[in-house]
């Protein structure tokens, strides 16, 4: 059987691609190779305790935000969404604060906590506010794309000195405060680069969905999500198939022909979306030697994100128990995000800040009566575990599990006696169950010039074969990851019809 569409890979990425080609009367084979779909954005289980695999929060899911219409628009129905009463507690060795998804409270108390900077913070703000308002003009306009980016530097001027600069860079033509410009920047972690490597244009993306946006939580966990993505896909007709890995990608002339799966079916299709990582989709997978050498050379030189490590606690009592004070709390041990990024790349666990949720506190079904739930998580570099042997790689996880877990004592006095069940993950977790080059969280690294239009490009040099997911445009998240496989079916839809 040929398909209109095979989507290799069922993340953020490649469910809303199925889901938008699928609506729109498009035959589409999506093949995950693992047992369920979401990728780094998926639930599981353990003893009757629901944890997320990695995500804690998604922007875009509240009332007229960008997921939610996109699967309203296509009609995913059975999702509860939860609405968030705040996005996190954020901790420093002087300042506390809870983001509550109103940047002029955000402004008001950096104001207050630095009242020389009061003038230079509402500039900021200022200039903030004008930059969204410009991006949200650029969305609108209904124009080709090569004409809007053509009218960027007269329609949206603001554009042009953001795509240039750092996030760090950018605040400092403005504030000087070191410690005012680690407050404001603290949500650097859900873009995997601190403030003075990570792309303004990213940051101020990521910041506006939880800074200045409310968002909800998916109840039962966010695998109900993409179950119910799933389910709407096959009422269009289209397959989604589990446990099936995609071993090659046949072309011929120059564009998509088939891929062959593990088991040796050839399945023919006229465009293959790979929301797999695109190093391996495009020097592995893809059979055209010249390609595979052009793509080699090119993405050899692309800096790749961080991972992360993680444990996850199944509680014999609530968290707030112990004095959790809301659902998500971050931790900064200093005000330096370079340090931390160092802390993390040199495994110091006992220095690193990190961020604990419980997510039970807004959805209690997620742990059996009367129990609890947390997770806590930092970012972590795959080059602190590649290389160990099997007992080298146990005992450092445990040991890392055991520091996080004295860490949590001084938040929640009593956690260590009260854990029932624990699981633990690694960037070789991440590695394993996502095939994510080196655990890659988040792509390639958002850095300045791997941003925009800077970054690896959705359409390949293989006539057919497109990109969707965290390592091309926009980026890495749930959030960009949906926009990717949006703009992915679009172009997808486009070959089908130059195809006929």
């Amino acid at each position: 059987m040929r398909y209109d569409t095979v989507i290799i890979g069922a993340g953020a990425g490649g469910m809303a691609a199925a889901l938008k080609l699928s609506s729109l009367g498009k035959k589409v084979l999506l093949l995950e190779r693992g047992p369920q779909a979401g990728g780094y954005a998926t639930s599981f289980k353990r003893d009757g305790w629901t944890f997320e695999s990695s995500v804690h929060c998604v922007d875009g899911l509240q009332e007229g935000g960008e997921i939610r219409s996109f699967l309203e628009k296509y009609a995913v129905e059975g999702i509860e969404y939860i609405k968030l009463p705040h996005f996190s507690r954020v901790i420093y060795p002087e300042h506390e604060y809870v983001f509550d998804f109103n940047p002029e409270n955000l402004k008001i108390f950096l104001q207050n906590s630095f009242p020389e900077e009061k003038e230079n913070i509402r500039r900021f703000f200022s200039h903030v506010d004008k930059f969204y308002r410009q991006f949200k003009l650029y969305e609108h306009l209904k124009l080709p794309e090569w004409l809007k980016i053509l009218l960027v530097p007269l329609l949206c001027p603001s554009f042009i000195r953001i795509f240039d600069s750092t996030m760090e860079g950018f605040m400092k033509e403005y504030v000087k405060d070191e410690k005012l410009i680690a407050i404001f920047t603290n949500i650097w972690r859900y873009a995997g680069l601190p403030p003075g490597q990570l792309s303004a244009w990213y940051f101020l993306m990521v910041a506006r969905g939880y800074y200045y946006r409310p968002t909800c939580y998916i109840k039962g966990g966010f695998e109900n999500l993409f179950k119910a993505m799933t389910g709407r896909i096959e009422e269009n007709g289209s397959e989604v198939r589990l446990n099936t890995e995609v071993k090659k990608i046949i072309t011929d002339k120059g564009k998509v022909k088939a891929v062959i799966t593990g088991k040796g079916e050839e399945i023919l299709a006229k465009t293959i979306i790979s929301n797999a990582d695109a190093i391996e989709t495009l020097t592995a997978l893809v059979d055209d030697g010249r390609i595979k050498e052009y793509y080699r050379q090119k993405l050899s030189m692309l800096e790749k994100s961080i991972s992360a490590f993680q444990i996850y606690l199944g509680l014999k009592l609530p968290a707030k128990n112990l004095g959790m004070k809301g659902y998500f709390y971050s931790v900064n041990t200093t005000y330096d995000h370079d340090e931390h990024m160092k802390y993390y790349m040199m495994d110091l666990y006992d220095k690193s800040s990190f961020e604990f949720i419980d997510h039970s506190q807004i959805d209690p079904g997620l742990v059996p009566a009367g129990k609890g739930l947390l997770e806590a998580v930092l970012l972590d570099s795959y080059a602190n575990w590649k290389d160990l042997s099997g007992e080298e790689y146990k005992n450092r996880k445990n040991k890392a599990a055991k520091i996080l877990i004295e860490r949590l004592e001084k938040y929640l006095p009593g956690i260590s006696n009260n854990i029932e069940v624990m699981e633990i993950a690694t960037p070789r977790t991440m590695k394993r169950y996502t095939l994510s080059a080196d655990g890659a969280m988040y792509g390639f690294a958002q850095t300045v010039s791997q941003t925009g239009l800077k970054r690896l490009a959705q359409k390949t040099k293989v006539k057919g074969l497109i990109l969707a997911g965290g390592w091309t445009q926009p980026g890495g998240g749930v959030h960009p990851c949906f926009i990717s496989g949006d703009i992915a079916a679009e172009l997808a839809i486009k070959r089908l019809r130059w195809a006929r």
